[in-house]
């Protein structure tokens, strides 16, 4: 098994970071600001003088690692560094399921059988981009006498192809040993369209999911550039497959109209009511993530902004406008409650919680439909959309998911099993298709005035209890 990052060599990728971007008579003053500190005492700039890297590793020495890890992510921010960012990664992505040197042979195992290891690239710089400085050490000795590592690669693999075999090359290379991000970086560079394409990518991506499964990875498409597959290694947890194509979302309004203006490529135009919806029309990364900064970015050139932070409010307010217009307590409080309680702590990555997306589409009105039902909930109340294709609905049930009105008092409602069947038929089918679905019941958020928008302290902890355990879950907190 690939060894797990010691809290230590956390501590000292942040100090190798500073020591190297940062001048020593400046040291102090950034650790004030990265928090590493809290003021800047007389004889630290002498301190830092002498050593950069121990005087920032001796203030870090009492620090946990949760802690270490918020400062990572700032210093991070700031500076550049492959090595921080890698162990961070290991310490918060990879920390809870790792592979094993077994499931790694069986992954080179698989990758073998290719004729070119990187296509038409070239090799010696990709297998820098993913093993870094290693490729061009001097410490090996061949028939040649002193050569690099590089220059040994060169020998068997290129003037004599097939001396070395993908497996021995890669093997050599710290394929077994290396970080799983580095790993993982391996795979996905494998699998890149500029690599392979078409058959060729399809089968490897299905042998060495085939072998990652042990360990409870898989080889998922998360999107596709140029029309071309984007490939990537997530677990095996349930996730929704492909890449979204279309986003429509917080309604304020009539319902809109849809055309396909092409249906081969799934190419939705809304051709009334457009004003009363938003449209998201951009990509999202092949990770799948969609984060509140994506809808700034967009909003912003949507509306001729040239910068990005001015669209912070008017999106925001827009999307309130959605969320009060459907007159629904806990839908105003689950929106008021997340962006108020994570949007300041996570900042660049908070993960965009997006109101009234449309998750299905009848082109006939209920009138028009009767009671011939085709699509039961057309739309979701929210939808996050996580790193790995992790697709979170979340749903208030109001006493329409459950019960019809009277029909001698109106004001009354009366169980039906009909609706509530229907509800949680629904939500097998959601949950088969990959997402994940959280209901609330109506009677978390009798304490939310709607009149007054005041949101009561029963509402309030229901909507932080449900997000921590949700974002931890997920690796966002």
């Amino acid at each position: 098994m690939a060894t797990v990052v010691p809290v230590d060599t956390l501590r000292d990728h942040i100090a190798e970071a500073l020591a190297i971007n940062v001048k020593a008579y400046n040291v102090p003053t950034v650790c004030v600001r990265l928090a590493i500190q809290s003021t800047v005492e007389e004889g630290d700039a002498a301190e830092a003088q002498n050593s950069k890297r121990v005087y920032v590793k001796n203030r870090l020495l009492a620090k946990e690692k949760a802690e270490l890890l918020q400062i990572a992510e700032r210093v991070l921010e700031e500076y550049a560094s492959t090595d921080l960012s890698e162990t961070v990664s290991e310490m918060s992505l990879h920390a809870d399921q790792r592979v094993s040197q077994l499931v790694r042979r069986d992954v080179l195992k698989a990758i073998n059988p290719v004729d070119a290891l990187f296509g038409e690239l070239p090799l010696l710089d990709c297998l820098r981009e993913v093993f870094g400085a290693v490729i061009d050490h001097d410490e090996t000795f061949g028939l040649l006498g002193r050569e690099s590592f590089a220059q040994e690669i060169v020998r068997h693999c290129v003037s004599f192809p097939g001396d070395w075999s993908h497996e021995e090359l890669l093997t050599r290379c710290g394929a077994l040993t290396c970080s799983q991000t580095r790993f993982f970086a391996l795979i996905e560079k494998l699998l890149h369209p500029l690599t392979r394409r078409d058959v060729e990518q399809g089968e490897l991506a299905a042998a060495i999911s085939l072998a990652l499964k042990r360990d409870g990875f898989e080889v998922r498409q998360l999107g596709a550039e140029s029309g071309y597959a984007i490939f990537g290694v997530v677990p095996s947890r349930p996730g929704v497959a492909g890449a979204m194509k279309n986003l429509i979302f917080a309604s304020i309004g009539e319902k809109p109209e849809l055309v396909f203006r092409d249906a081969v490529n799934n190419a939705v135009e809304i051709v009334k009511h457009a004003d009363k919806v938003l449209v998201y029309d951009r990509p999202l990364p092949s990770s799948g993530l969609l984060l509140w900064r994506d809808l700034q970015d967009w909003w912003a050139q949507t509306h001729g902004l040239g910068d990005p932070a001015l669209a912070k409010d008017p999106l925001y307010r827009r999307l309130l406008q959605a969320v009060r217009g459907a007159r629904s307590a806990g839908e105003y409080a689950i929106f008021h409650g997340y962006y108020k309680g994570y949007g300041a702590l996570l900042g660049d990555r908070l993960p965009a919680l997006v109101p009234q997306v449309y998750l299905h589409y009848d082109p006939y009105t209920r009138r028009e439909r009767g009671d011939e039902k085709y699509l039961v909930r057309q739309r979701m109340d929210f939808l996050l959309m996580l790193d790995h294709g992790v697709r979170i609905v979340i749903e208030v049930d109001g006493r329409h998911h459950y019960a019809v009105p009277d029909a001698g008092d109106p004001s009354r409602y009366i169980a039906d099993a009909k609706s509530y069947a229907e509800m949680v038929a629904e939500d097998r089918r959601l949950k088969l298709m990959g997402y994940e679905v959280y209901r609330f019941g109506g009677r978390e958020f009798v304490d939310v005035d709607l009149e007054s928008w005041a949101i009561g302290k029963r509402a309030q902890e229901a909507v932080r209890e449900f997000f921590d355990r949700l974002l931890k879950k997920h690796h966002v907190l």
